[in-house]
Formats: structure tokens, sequence, C-alpha cells
């Protein structure tokens, strides 16, 4: 049960109010004006231009669009470090930022094993519209807050917070500032990625700044270990707990539950077996040439090696997921299941019998369960050249397709001993330290700093 001081924080300009029945954050009048400032400070000058201007147009002036989101964004420093001086910290309130805007990924089940604990912690998720609003659709479980991010109720929650869970550079996106006696600690959302970390400037702008505000970084891996050391982040220091998103691939009675979930959510038969086939992004997200996939072929590839039943999951990756062209490739089709929108992507590794993707890092995450799993690449060279990897792609435990031909040839000469042996070999290279306890220790740690902090 909280206390009143933690139900309604109240400063010079504002007010939080939680509403009890929706599990909700919002604000009270007093923040209006604040509200309309750090409105003004997100973008929405240029934003509207690029409503009503077509994006070659808004793309020619480049260099007078990122002046204002400059000045836009330094408006919005400003006006949030004015705004929250004054805030009082709350020691036990946790805010968790992911990428997906939605409960998921790391975050998600290092919350669940506070819920599951029952530990007096206020666990408050900075989410889209779509979550903020439809709640139920999105099983977000009793004891877990929602607000929107970007709003002024989300920056006054990072700004009262004692902890700041993250599994990207969510928190500090719009430069929000972070006190001494905060606690930002980084989960990640890779697992043994191969791909080489990096983005747009701005993205590579705020990684360099987020090695000043990050405390503390969770690692699975030695080879994990090094990429942040040799990347962004080189003093953070680092937990070598493992990523709790993975834990579930332990846990025998726990993926025969969410093997049932995803099938029944989707309406698959349980004596049909599925491939995941997930592809990551390219840099140009408009393209999505490099993804396609002949999914009637791999039917029926699976179907005669493995034998039974079985239909294509695919997962299209959030920055492609609106794209119409893609969405169109797998759709209206029986044995093909459009899972784009699926939130977890955890649960789908789990219910999943083989595993295809390119160069994205859950195929890491899929290999601990032991399953079979397929590299498909038809741009690996240009992806070399463009993005690149920290290791050859050859040097991991699947056979590598630059097409449908060879990926058929690869599932029919598929040999489980030899894939195991391999499987073994390569986390063993990468001293891998994965065992199915990650959110157990991570929750043990901020219990430790919740004392001390006392």
């Amino acid at each position: 049960m909280q206390n009143d001081e933690q139900k309604n924080v109240s400063n010079e300009l504002f007010t939080e109010v939680y509403d009890e029945e929706t599990q909700q954050i919002t604000l009270n009048k007093k923040g209006r004006k604040a509200i309309w400032i750090t409105a003004k400070a997100e973008g929405n000058f240029m934003r509207k231009i690029k409503w009503n201007i077509h994006d070659a147009v808004v793309q020619f002036f480049d260099p007078v669009n990122q002046f204002f989101i400059d000045r836009d964004e330094a408006i919005g420093t400003r006006q949030r470090r004015k705004l929250l001086k004054n805030a009082k910290i709350i020691p036990n309130r946790i805010v968790f930022g992911t990428f997906q805007n939605c409960y998921t990924c790391n975050c998600k089940y290092v919350a669940d094993e506070i819920l599951r604990r029952g530990l007096d912690y206020e666990l408050i998720f900075l989410v889209n519209g779509d979550v903020f609003y439809h709640k139920e659709k999105y099983n977000i479980p009793d004891g877990v807050k929602l607000v929107l991010r970007g709003s002024l109720a989300s920056y006054f929650a990072l700004g009262t917070a004692k902890f700041w869970i993250d599994n990207a550079l969510n928190c500090i996106w719009k430069e929000m500032p972070k006190k001494p006696e905060q606690i930002y600690i980084d989960l990640w959302h890779g697992s043994l990625g191969i791909k080489r970390l990096g983005g747009d400037p701005r993205w590579v702008k705020l990684a360099h700044h987020s090695a000043e505000l990050i405390d503390y970084f969770v690692t699975d891996s030695v080879f994990e270990e090094e990429v942040f050391h040799t990347s962004f982040w080189p003093e953070v220091p680092q937990l070598k707990f493992g990523h709790p998103r993975n834990d579930i691939l332990f846990d025998k009675q726990r993926m025969k539950e969410l093997r049932e979930k995803v099938h029944k959510f989707y309406k698959i038969d349980p004596n049909v077996k599925t491939v995941l086939y997930a592809p990551t992004f390219r840099d140009n997200k408009s393209d999505v040439s490099a993804i396609r996939i002949d999914c009637m072929k791999l039917k029926d590839t699976l179907e005669k090696k493995f034998g039974g039943e079985w239909k294509v999951i695919v997962k299209a990756h959030m920055h492609n997921r609106h794209n119409s062209q893609l969405r169109h490739m797998f759709a209206n089709r029986d044995s093909i299941i459009d899972a784009s929108d699926y939130i977890d992507m955890q649960e789908l590794i789990a219910a999943a019998d083989v595993g295809i993707t390119d160069y994205s890092s859950w195929i890491f995450d899929f290999m601990l369960k032991g399953a079979p799993a397929f590299i498909y690449a038809r741009d690996i060279k240009q992806y070399i050249n463009s993005r690149g990897f920290y290791y050859p792609l050859s040097e991991t435990p699947f056979s590598i397709a630059e097409n449908d031909e060879a990926l058929s040839r690869n599932i029919m000469d598929f040999d489980e001993a030899e894939y195991a042996k391999a499987v073994e070999k390569f986390l063993d290279g990468k001293q891998c330290y994965e065992d199915g306890h990650a959110a157990e220790r991570i929750v043990d740690f901020i219990c430790e700093c919740s004392v001390g902090a006392e």
C-alpha cells in the first residue's frame, strides 16, 4: 500500500494525481502553463510542416529541420530542468522505458519479478497512446502504472523516480536531466548480437552523452561486456547478471504455457508446428526487398524435413511493421501469420519450433532453447559494407542462405547433433553466463540499492 506522500507529490508548479481505477498518472491544472511550454519544445512546428508538405520537400530542407529540432530540444531540456529542480525523489518509484513503448522486453521481466515477490515498489512504464488508452488489450498487470511517453507526466515521473530501468536510451531521449541520487540501470535489448551498434547522428550523439548518465549496464557474456566497453560506454560499470527476458527459455513449464498462449491467440491447432521469421530493419527503412522470403516454399521444406503440418509466423521489425508493401507479402494466406503487432518477442521465441532471421539478435536468444535456427541474408555483402558485424556471420552456429533455394537446402541438410555442438562451442567462445536467474539478480540488486539509500 502506498502512503499519501507517494500518491500525491507536490512541488511549486504541479501536483501528480494517480487514478486508482485506470492506474494512470495525470497532472492537475497547475501544470497547464508548463504543459504548453513543454509541448512547444517537442518539435510541433516542424511536425506541422511535415504533415502538410511532401516528404521530398522537407528532406530538401534538412538543415532547417535540424535547426528547429535542436532548438526545440534545447528549450525542452531547460524547461524540464526548471520544472523538476525541486521535485522530491520517491525512494520506491521505478520508471521503465522501452523503445517499443510498451510493457515488454527485459524491463517487463524485471517488473514481473518485483510483482511476483510482492515488493513495495511503484512501477511506472512509459508507453505510447495505444497502450495508454487500451491497457486491457496489452495485458498490463495490476500494479503497473502507465504514463504517456513524452508527456509532462512522464517527465515528472522520471524526475521523481529513484530508479530508471531502460532497454535502450529511452529515459534520456529528450535530454532528460538526471539527478545524482537517481540510479540508471540499462538492460539493453540484445544478446550476443552480431550487428555493430550505431544509428543516425542524433542517436550516436545521445549514446555518447548517455555514458555520463548510465550507472550500470547489465550484460550476459564476456563478449557483450567488450561490446559496451569498446563502443560508447567504456567506463560504465557492468552487472554480469544475464538478460531477464531469457529466463523463460530455461523454464520448460513456462515455455509450454507460452506455446499454448501463442497458439491460442492465433488460433493455431496445438499439433501444428511453427517457424518464426523475424528479420531486422535496414537503415533505408522503406526498402524491404532484402527481407522477402518465399513462405510457402519454406513451409513445404519444413514439412518434408521434420514432418507434420507447419505454419509460418512473420514478425516485421517495429521500424517496418507499418510498411504496407511488406505486410501485403505475408497477408491473406492460411499458412502465414502476420505477428508484427505481437508485442512480446520472447513469447514468440518460446512458442516457435524453428527460427529464421538475417542479422537480428533475437536468434541468439532463440538458440538457448536448442531448437533449429537458420540465417536468411539476401543482402549480406551490402550489409557488411554498411552497418557491419562484430564477428563474421560464418562464426555463428547457423547455416547461411542468400536465397530461398539455399535456405531449403540448409534446412534439409540440418543435423541436430552437429548443431548442438556448434551452439555449445559458440556460447563457450563468447563466455555466455545466461542461466535463467537474471531477473532475480537484478531485483536483488535494486533492493540492495534501496537499503543503501535509506
